[in-house]
C-alpha cells in the first residue's frame, strides 16, 4: 500500500515538473516570439522606410529634365530637401572652386532669404565651410561635415553663417563634380544630433550629390545653348556696330544685345576725355544705362570706382567687380574670376576716345565668370571698331574726374 502511495506521489510530482518545464519553456517561448515578431516589425519599418527612399530619389531623379534651367534645378532641389521631415533649414552656396568666392543662390526656411541672396559668404580659414570644401575624406567615408550640438561644439561661429540658429544640428555637404568644386548645401535641423544616424547621412549624401551632378550636366548644356546663342548675336552686333554714328545710339546697340545674351544687365560707357592741359590726369565721361537701379547708379558714379578704370585703360586687362560690395583695389580683384560686374576695355586712338565698358547684372542672377569674357571682350572690341570708324570722342564735361 505505501509503496503505491509513493508511487502515484513520484508521478504527480514527475507531472507538476513537467508542468513547470513546459509553463517555462512556453514562456520562453512566447519571448522568443515576441523578440522575433519586434525584429520583424523594425526589418518591415526598415524595408518601408528604404522603399520611400528609393521612390523619393527616384522621383527627385525624374524632375531633372532637359528643359530645366539652372535656378529652377536649385530651387526645385532646395524645396525638395526642405520638405525632409528632419530639415528646418537649407542653403545653397554656389562659386567656381573650393577657394570661392561663394554666393548664396537659394534658401529655404530662413526668415529673411533676400537679405543673403546673390551675396557672398565669408569663408575664414578657420571655419566649418573651408574645413568641408578643402578636406578629402577618406576612402569609403562619406564627403560631409555633420555639427551635432552646434551649441556645445561652438561652430560654426556667428559670423559664419549669420542666418543660422545658435542651437540645433549642422550638415554641410560639398557640391563636386568633373574634378571640381562648385558649392556646398547647408542641412539644419533644430534637433540635436539629427544626422548623427549613418544611413540618414548617406541618404543626404546622396540626394545632394545627385543633385551636384544634375545641375553639372544643366550648366553645361546651357553653356552650349548660350553659346551658340552669343555667336550668333555677335554677328548681328558687328554688321549694326558699323552703320552707328553716335555714343548713344552704340550704347542703345550694346544694352540690346547683352541683354539678348546676358538677360537682365544694364550697360555702361566710360570713355576718356582728352586732357585740356599737359599732364592733367585722365577724367572719364558717363553714358549710363537709363535702366539702372539705385544701388547701380550709386556704384557707377562713384569717385572709388575711377581708380578701377584707369587700371582697366592702361593695363588693358578686363576686372571682376560686385556693385553690391565696397569698392576693391584692381590688385584685389585682379584674380577673381566671377562678379555681378564686368570691366572690359575699349582700345582708342589718338583721334578717338578709349575708355571702359561695365556690364552690371542683378544680385539674384547669374554671375559673369571666364566662360562670359571673350564674349564681353568681343563687343567691347566693336564698339571700338564703331568709335574709331565714326572718330567719336567722349564729351568734354568729364563725370569722373
Amino acid at each position: 500500500m505505501e509503496l503505491w502511495i509513493w508511487g502515484l506521489l513520484g508521478i504527480l510530482l514527475a507531472v507538476a515538473v513537467l508542468g513547470v518545464r513546459l509553463a517555462r519553456g512556453r514562456r520562453a517561448w512566447g519571448e522568443q516570439i515576441d523578440a522575433i515578431s519586434q525584429k520583424s516589425d523594425a526589418l518591415n519599418s526598415e524595408l518601408k522606410n528604404n522603399h520611400n527612399l528609393m521612390r523619393f530619389l527616384g522621383e527627385f531623379a525624374q524632375k531633372f529634365n532637359g528643359e530645366m534651367s539652372f535656378s529652377e534645378g536649385v530651387n526645385f532641389g532646395l524645396e525638395a530637401l526642405w520638405h525632409l521631415p528632419e530639415i528646418d533649414s537649407v542653403a545653397a552656396l554656389l562659386g567656381e572652386d573650393e577657394l570661392g568666392p561663394f554666393r548664396y543662390v537659394g534658401m529655404r526656411g530662413i526668415d529673411d532669404p533676400f537679405a543673403f541672396l546673390g551675396k557672398e559668404s565669408p569663408i575664414p580659414l578657420w571655419g566649418i565651410l573651408a574645413h568641408a570644401l578643402v578636406h578629402r575624406p577618406a576612402p569609403g567615408t562619406l564627403d560631409c561635415l555633420s555639427i551635432n550640438n552646434i551649441l556645445d561644439e561652438g561652430k560654426p561661429l556667428p559670423e559664419e553663417f549669420p542666418w543660422l540658429p545658435a542651437q540645433g544640428s549642422l550638415l554641410v555637404v560639398p557640391l563636386r563634380g568633373s574634378g571640381k568644386t562648385i558649392g556646398s548645401v547647408i542641412l539644419y535641423s533644430r534637433r540635436i544630433a539629427a544626422f548623427r544616424d549613418e544611413n540618414r547621412q548617406r541618404f543626404l549624401y546622396v540626394t545632394v550629390g545627385y543633385l551636384s551632378r544634375a545641375l553639372l550636366e544643366i550648366r553645361i548644356h546651357e553653356q552650349s545653348v548660350r553659346l551658340v546663342r552669343h555667336l550668333l548675336s555677335l554677328q548681328l552686333l558687328t554688321r549694326t556696330m558699323s552703320s552707328l554714328n553716335s555714343i548713344e545710339s552704340i550704347l542703345g546697340v550694346l544694352r540690346e544685345e547683352s541683354t539678348d545674351m546676358f538677360g537682365a544687365v544694364t550697360v555702361h560707357l566710360f570713355l576718356r576725355s582728352a586732357p585740356t592741359v599737359a599732364g592733367e590726369r585722365p577724367t572719364f565721361c558717363l553714358y549710363a544705362d537709363p535702366h539702372s537701379n539705385e544701388q547701380e547708379e550709386k556704384f557707377i558714379r562713384s569717385p572709388d570706382l575711377r581708380r578701377l578704370l584707369l587700371w582697366v585703360t592702361e593695363a588693358e586687362q578686363p576686372l571682376f567687380v560686385d556693385p553690391q560690395m565696397a569698392i576693391q583695389s584692381p590688385e584685389a580683384l585682379y584674380y577673381r574670376e566671377n562678379g555681378h560686374g564686368l570691366l572690359v576695355p575699349i582700345f582708342g586712338s589718338a583721334e578717338t576716345a578709349g575708355g571702359v565698358l561695365l556690364l552690371l547684372t542683378p544680385a539674384a542672377a547669374r554671375p559673369f565668370d571666364e566662360d562670359d569674357l571673350t564674349v564681353v571682350r568681343t563687343i567691347a572690341n566693336s564698339a571700338s571698331a564703331a568709335i574709331g570708324l565714326r572718330r567719336l570722342g567722349a564729351l568734354t564735361v568729364p563725370t569722373l574726374a
